[in-house]
């Protein structure tokens, strides 16, 4: 178990303390016969990361295990060059490390056996050097350059392994770069000691050979000695190395054998190397830490997309997380870049809302301003009115003035009248004088006097009519003028008020002019902002939209150029010797080939709406990505597949019609990179899909081809199937046998009888299997005999080679219940396991053989007697199974009763504390065993869906029983 857990295909540093039980077991044993009987069946030749790990755990066995291992490897020199024989043909990688190992290990199994008094970590006294030497030159001349040998082979592989360490992808805090590191340690220490041993020896030839014989030997070691320095150099500045071994430093200048002296002066190297348990806590943590850098380069993200199972053809989990990684890596610098673009978009929109805020309340100061001078016009229009009023009243006033005149001229003539009514009455009494006077003179008089008196009563008639008339004049005139008087107060009053509200209108409308002028001037203003900021914003619009598109043109180059690597890298790939021993089969491949077709049409349509848009860049960049994913893995897929075919020119040729895909995918993507290039991408896509589907009409020529290899396989797997069934259940019954003599020689009492009982439930289900066999075994030869006419039985099977597929599964799993079966009994039986590992045991070991039973009944006559004894055994099976799992809870319950609990001496506190122990105790096992029922039924759909693969189902029923 050691040496498989140490020797395994993943890509880390062998583990000390797998190693460390492997050099026990050498001690052991004696030997070496178990560890090359253990190595011999690994994969060496079909994994390199196997075969690397195999000479690393064999150079320390041989240094540190057991005397013997030395001489029993001499026997397996032979697999050894054969192993480096057939990886040295892998040029780059492993294969070349591989070889130099290979030669080294060699080299040393050859100076062991030429030096048999060295041990292996070549540890020895000085006493002890001068006696394997004997104080002879020549046994140390020879002793010399076999040494000299063997150093050059560990400066070759340690030259081999720095020089394929590529620091991009693989360094010492990486797992990758520790997996070839980590053998430099034994070289460290070997090389060590062979420096040390030279340079004695060395100096004893110098003391008793002339300078000149040893002058080849002097050149070689100077060689050496600068190699070596050099050597001890590069691994001491690496972090890995310096907590797992203490790296002794070599002198700037080499030791001069001429003078006999610097003997004395020389220092022995010493390699010390810390305490397990130290090492391998910091190797731990150098794991850790190697994996933490990993996963943080972004270029060791790109590395090898391609690390396929020799067995399956699957992708390994690294290289998918990798992959992952990468993938949500530009998902991520995706998701920033749209962040940062949703952001630059909002704070435009912001600044829009803003603007347009702003130009809203402009418009709505100007509407007022407007509503403003609309009114003031009105207020003028009224002053107009009004000032056409006060003209009137000024007309009016002429008027009164006019009749005012009329009247002091009528106040004259009245005045004037007047006098002469005075003074026709003075002249009246002036007449009554002269009458009074004169009366002598009548005749005269009284004619005078009638003359007067008519005259006087013309006159006073005259008189009258013209005081009426006055009088009549004057009351209209008094009261024309007691109105115009009236009025002309009115009129004083009003236009005084109209005087004042002309004064205040008038200092309004300046006021108004004048705010009206300020209005239109931040009218103006504001037109003149407005423009230039509607200038501004489609100048910030336009820019926006320029490095919009300008950085999401950079992410689509970006993403193009890393499709581009991605590509590229695959088509490296096809020609990369490693991946020669990696196969695909046929199915798997054609299921790629229409997720490719598609994605191809959907870069085709999204490339189109992107000319068109160019605000439809997202989908572009995901669609460039997918195609590089899907085409890469593509090419590599049917690289992988091509490796399938018998025939090796047309697996080359389907390998570079899959690099002409690649070609065709980086024209493709070149030309989406390229503007200029429009016009030409959709005749890109067509050829890239006229190349995919080349590549998918050769897989079908291959598939033709194979189908027939594979078929003719069947009828002996059938057979070797069912002779490792018996062999298995044989085992386990006689495992079982053995087990039971052990317990009732070494157990009594309770787990005795509780021992017995198990082993004998589990003898009589092996028994009823044992029959259960027996019986499918005859049935098969019926069907075999009825089914195959006058073919053969492998003819039989190769025309059945679906329903023989089933008898080959069922066969296994029997075989492995089995094995499982023996295993949960003997933990059981030693106390190590539990009653529930056998009953889960027993279970599965009855649903292999019902699936054996199933298989069989599949082809057999309903009324043949071989299959109704074939149904009661599958009946025994079940009854033996149910006795199983019987006893096993009937062993559990006596063991449980055995072991009740003495609560008679607990306190009250005590009692409780035990209460809620054993409550929590419940929750935790109830939240336990949720989890693994959840757990056992993804387990199933998991299997189902293995064996469906395996099986050759198609996705519709693969759904149908995952679901």
């Amino acid at each position: 178990i050691s040496i498989n857990k140490a020797i395994n295909q993943i890509e880390t540093p062998v583990k000390e303390k797998h190693v460390r039980s492997t050099i026990i077991g050498t001690f052991h044993e004696k030997g070496a016969q178990t560890f090359w009987v253990c190595a011999l069946r690994l994969p060496l030749q079909d994994n390199r990361i196997a075969a690397w790990k195999f000479c690393h755990v064999l150079h320390k066995v041989l240094r540190e295990g057991h005397p013997q291992v030395l001489s029993h490897s001499q026997r397996h020199r032979g697999e050894i060059e054969d192993l480096g024989k057939l990886w040295c043909h892998l040029r780059e990688g492993y294969g070349k490390l591989i070889q130099c190992y290979t030669v080294l290990l060699i080299t040393k199994l050859d100076f062991h056996r030429r030096n048999p008094r060295f041990p292996g970590n070549l540890q020895v006294t000085k006493e002890e050097l001068e006696s394997i030497g004997e104080n002879d030159i020549n046994n140390y001349f020879q002793m010399s350059v076999e040494m000299f040998d063997y150093m050059d082979e560990i400066l070759n592989l340690q030259s081999a392994i720095f020089g394929s360490l590529n620091m991009s992808r693989s360094n010492s805090m990486m797992s990758s770069g520790q997996c070839r590191l980590a053998p430099l340690i034994p070289c460290i220490q070997d090389s060590s000691q062979l420096y040390d041993y030279c340079v004695k020896i060395l100096f004893k030839l110098h003391a008793s050979l002339p300078p000149d014989t040893l002058a080849g030997h002097r050149e070689r070691f100077l060689k050496q000695f600068q190699d070596l320095r050099q050597f001890y150099l590069n691994a001491s500045t690496m972090q890995y190395f310096r907590n797992l071994i203490q790296i002794p430093l070599l002198p700037e200048t080499p030791p001069n054998f001429l003078v006999q002296s610097d003997l004395r002066s020389y220092v022995t190297p010493v390699v010390i190397l810390p305490p397990e348990d130290t090492v391998h806590h910091n190797d731990s943590d150098n794991v850790v830490d190697g994996n933490l850098v990993d996963t943080s380069d972004a270029n060791s993200l790109t590395g090898d997309l391609v690390d396929l199972n020799h067995r399956n053809g699957s992708v390994s989990p690294d290289v998918l997380a990798e992959r992952d990684s990468l993938i949500e890596h530009l998902q991520q610098e995706i998701a920033h870049l749209r962040k940062e673009i949703q952001r630059l978009i909002h704070e435009h929109q912001r600044i829009v809302d803003q603007l347009n805020e702003k130009i809203g309340e402009l418009q709505v100061d100007l509407a007022t301003k407007d509503s403003e001078l609309l009114q003031e016009r009105q207020l003028k229009e009224d002053l107009l009115q009004q000032t056409e009023a006060v003209s009137k009243f000024q007309e009016t006033e002429q008027k009164a003035k006019t009749v005012e005149e009329k009247f002091q001229k009528l106040k004259d003539i009245y005045r004037k009248l007047r006098e002469e009514h005075i003074k026709l009455i003075r002249q009246k009494a002036d007449v009554d004088k002269q009458l009074l006077s004169a009366q002598s003179m009548s005749d005269a008089a009284v004619r005078s006097k009638a003359q007067a008196e008519s005259r006087i009563q013309e006159l006073m008639l005259e008189k009258s009519q013209t005081e009426e008339s006055l009088q009549k004049s004057s009351n209209e005139a008094q009261a024309e003028l007691v109105h115009l008087k009236q009025s002309q107060e009115a009129a004083k009053s009003e236009n005084q008020n109209l005087a004042c509200k002309v004064e205040w209108l008038l200092s309004e409308k300046g006021s108004v002019e004048s705010q009206l002028q300020d209005v239109l001037a931040q009218k103006e203003d504001l037109d003149v902002r407005l423009k230039d900021t509607e200038g501004r914003m489609k100048e910030l619009e336009s820019r926006l939209q320029e490095e919009k598109f300008n950085r999401l043109y950079q992410l689509l180059v970006t993403c193009i150029s890393q499709a581009e690597g991605v590509v590229q890298k695959s088509i490296h790939e096809v020609d990369n010797p490693a991946i020669s021993a990696v196969t695909c089969t046929p199915d798997y491949f054609r299921g790629l080939i229409e997720p490719v077709q598609n994605s191809l049409n959907d870069l085709g349509s999204s490339y189109k709406s992107f000319y068109s848009n160019s605000a439809a860049i997202d989908n572009l960049v995901q669609n460039v990505i997918c195609v590089a994913q899907l085409v890469a893995n593509y090419i590599l897929q049917g690289k992988t597949t091509s490796n399938t075919s018998p025939d090796i020119e047309f697996g080359e040729h389907i390998a570079e019609v899959c690099k002409l895909v690649g070609s065709s995918a980086l024209i493709l993507l070149a030309s989406i990179k390229n503007r200029n290039e429009a016009d030409g991408v959709a005749a890109h896509v067509v050829a890239v899909k006229s190349r995919v589907s080349e590549v998918a009409e050769l897989i079908e020529k291959l598939t033709n081809a194979v189908k027939g290899d594979s078929a003719e396989v069947i009828g002996d797997l059938v057979e070797s199937e069912l002779a490792s069934m018996d062999k298995a259940i044989e085992e386990a019954a006689n495992r079982i046998e053995e087990m039971l003599s052990k317990s009732r020689a070494a157990d009594s009492g309770i787990k005795l009888e509780v021992n017995e009982k198990i082993l004998d439930s589990c003898t009589n289900l092996m028994q009823a299997i044992r029959v259960l066999v027996q019986k499918s075994r005859l049935l098969q030869a019926e069907i075999v005999a009825q089914g195959k006419g006058t073919a053969s039985a492998k003819e039989f099977y190769k025309r059945n080679h679906q329903w023989t597929e089933g008898l080959i599964s069922a066969a296994k799993a029997v075989g492995m219940g089995a094995k499982f079966l023996l295993t949960a009994a003997d933990k059981v039986v030693s106390g190590q396991g539990k009653f529930e590992q056998l009953v889960v045991a027993s279970q599965e070991i009855a649903a292999s053989t019902a699936q054996l039973v199933v298989a069989s009944r599949v082809k057999a006559d309903r009324n043949s007697k071989n299959m109704s004894a074939l149904s009661q055994a599958s009946k025994g099976v079940t009854q033996a199974t149910g006795g199983v799992v019987a006893t096993a809870k009937s062993c559990g319950q006596m063991i449980e009763e055995n072991e009740d609990l003495d609560m008679s001496g607990l306190s009250l506190h005590q009692a409780k504390r035990l209460e809620m122990e054993s409550q929590v105790r419940v929750l935790e096992l109830e939240a336990s065993l949720d989890q693994e029922r959840l757990r056992l039924a993804a387990l199933r759909r998991h299997h189902y869906q293995l064996a469906g693969e395996v099986e050759g189902w198609d996705k519709e029923s693969l759904q149908d029983v995952t679901q």
